[in-house]
């Protein structure tokens, strides 16, 4: 199997180069981490970096010093604490390292192939692949997602970030590898094998559909009084970055649209939206709630090792907006990658009873979040860059089920028919809801 390597970055580290990361790790988190023993004890903490300490052996490949440190993962559980090899590692990523060609969906435990970038164009789109490199996608997933970032219990975004930046995190577990042996299943069942070349992120931006993506976008559906607003991100910076567009702005221009329209029911779509900017959430809601809402109860940070509630504008009651102002019946589809600030918006959403929310449950905590400010840490020898939120958010006063996120009213499974274009089952559900009104 062949390698790509990494100029300047060591393979290998000695022991006591990752003890002396753990101890510097254990000393950050303890002094920043506002969420470090919310779902783990400080005794249990304690244990992981103890044990860790004494499995390690004399000589770590990067591989597995990357292994090792996400292995917090399940203890912190904290879908904030984003965790990535080191610059020279994303820097290949970004520039000339060859990465897996292919698009991916996760359906019930199998990889869906929904785009092939590759030259040999020789796996179909809609094959489910079985193994990579002979290891079987079981035992991919179950590494990654095991060692991806979390909100409590809930593995629906690790399994959407497993799918979702495959390419990314399968270079981050497995290193970056020039060829690929895939196994895959055809539309019929039989099984074949193929081995493809890795390209690198240009080649495959290039080979993309060079039509462009609209970041929020309204479309009136056809033959009923209805609307569907997809929201991919509120995060300022990707809006105007990727798709050129403000989110106020857009936010106006589209109530507008549907106050001219008459329309009456409107399905907001969050899937695979990760959050963003609080305001921007808070500012879609103003649109369409009836009555006065909140959407965080309390925030705190830790100060000189103590945690402290602050107080912040964002805690407060918001009143819904007059002008454009929606009155019709609204819906909300949610899937894994409804994270963050998603995740807030829906559980404000749930909590007014203002409308259905269709799909999966979202990834995102409906109890306690976390956010920025961050803390941004390298480890002294792998380098690998852990991030850790300052603030925690409390959603709820109501803690007893802390480790999930914000539920569906009406269970829609989320395909990779969507995707390659055949059939959306959340567009569906909601026409059908529309039409029993």
């Amino acid at each position: 199997m062949l390698h790509f390597p990494l100029a300047g970055q060591k393979d290998f580290y000695a022991k006591q180069e990752l003890v002396a990361d753990l101890e510097y790790l254990k000393l950050e988190l303890e002094q920043h981490h506002s969420n470090l023993y919310t779902y783990s004890s400080k005794e249990q903490v304690d244990l992981w970096f103890k044990n860790q300490r004494a499995n390690l052996s004399d000589s770590i490949s990067k591989e597995a010093a990357f292994k090792v440190v996400t292995s917090i993962s399940p203890l912190l559980k904290d879908g904030h604490c984003y965790i990535y090899p080191s610059a020279q590692h994303l820097a290949s990523f970004f520039s000339a390292a060859p990465l897996f060609p292919l698009e991916v969906f996760l359906s019930n435990g199998s990889l869906v192939v929904t785009a092939n970038y590759s030259k040999e164009q020789n796996i179909p789109l809609g094959s489910m692949i079985t193994q990579i490199n002979h290891v079987s996608v079981e035992d991919i997933q179950s590494l990654i997602v095991g060692h991806t970032c979390r909100d409590g219990d809930n593995l629906a975004y690790p399994e959407h970030l497993f799918y979702k930046f495959f390419p990314a995190y399968y270079s981050f577990f497995f290193g970056f590898q020039n060829q690929f042996t895939i196994q895959y299943l055809d539309k019929d069942g039989v099984e074949k094998a193929v081995c493809i070349q890795g390209l690198t992120r240009e080649k495959i931006k290039a080979s993309r559909n060079a039509e462009p993506e609209v970041g929020i976008d309204l479309q009136f559906l056809p033959d009923i009084d209805a609307a569907v607003l997809s929201i991919k991100s509120f995060d300022n910076q990707m809006l105007r970055a990727d798709y050129d567009q403000k989110f106020k702005r857009a936010i106006r221009k589209t109530f507008k649209l549907l106050r001219d329209a008459k329309i009456e029911y409107l399905a907001i779509d969050l899937r695979d939206n990760q959050g963003g900017a609080l305001s921007n959430g808070i500012y879609l809601l103003q649109h369409f709630l009836i009555a006065p809402f909140q959407c965080v109860d309390s925030y705190y940070q830790l100060k000189h090792g103590k945690r402290k509630q602050l107080n912040t504008k964002w805690d407060n009651y918001f009143n819904p907006k007059k002008k454009y102002h929606f009155g019709g019946e609204v819906f909300l589809f949610l899937n894994g990658g409804s994270f963050s600030c998603s995740a807030i918006v829906a559980n404000t959403f749930k909590a007014s009873k203002r409308g259905q929310v269709l799909g999966q449950m979202s990834g995102g905590s409906a109890y306690v979040n976390s956010g920025g400010p961050n803390k941004l840490v390298t480890l002294p020898n792998s380098k690998i860059t852990f991030t850790i939120p300052k603030t925690q958010y409390q959603l709820s006063v109501e803690l007893s089920e802390i480790g999930l996120g914000v539920p569906p009213d009406v269970s829609v499974e989320d395909t990779p028919e969507r995707i390659l274009g055949n059939k959306d089952h959340y567009i569906d559900k909601f026409k059908g809801l529309v039409e029993r009104r």
